[in-house]
């Protein structure tokens, strides 16, 4: 009896060691509980509506569209694993790239061509301008101009006159203020 409580206690230390281990390997290594609903993109000339269709089952989003007007092939290649979120981020760029614009609604995320997207916002931006021709930067803009952004030289005034979604108008202002930067006007 004795040499039976001997060895028990003896095992004592050693699972307080394999705790610690346990512990220690699991702060080392943290488990991640999200790494589950990741996965890899490999969509290669696909038809459009597979990609939203496998996009919203990962997502849980409610995509709604008509088959009429967003139509076509697309290639989305993500091969590192992505999250739901990374994944709706995607799409959205993918789309834009396609002229699709997603607008989120109570019901669901709509897909629409960018031109028929309403706008909750716009803003009009007067740039002037002095060392340059405004019709010549305009016509240079519009080639990195994001979809739904306007771009109109006046050239009374050589000015451009820049519309659009806010974030994408003040996107735009900053290329051409880094631009002034970089050569020493405008």
């Amino acid at each position: 009896m004795l040499l039976h409580l001997y060895s028990a206690m003896s095992l004592l230390p050693c699972r307080r060691c394999l705790g610690n281990l346990l512990l220690a390997l699991l702060l080392l290594f943290p488990l991640r509980a999200w790494a589950a609903n990741e996965v890899t993109l490999t969509f290669e000339h696909t038809d459009i509506r597979t990609v939203i269709k496998k996009v919203g089952e990962l997502t849980r989003t409610t995509f709604l569209f008509d088959p009429e007007q967003v139509h076509g092939k697309i290639t989305l290649l993500a091969p590192q694993k992505v999250s739901p979120e990374e994944a709706l981020r995607l799409l959205q760029s993918a789309l834009a790239l396609h002229g699709y614009r997603m607008v989120k609604k109570e019901e669901g995320a709509w897909i629409v061509p960018t031109e028929k997207a309403v706008q909750t916002e716009t803003i009009i931006k007067v740039v002037p301008l002095k060392y340059a021709k405004a019709e010549e930067v305009a016509y240079t803009l519009s080639y990195i101009a994001p979809p739904g952004v306007r771009i109109a030289p006046y050239s009374p005034t050589n000015s451009l006159i820049i519309s659009g979604n806010p974030e994408a108008v003040k996107e735009l202002i900053g290329v051409l203020q880094e631009k002034k930067k970089e050569s020493g006007g405008e």
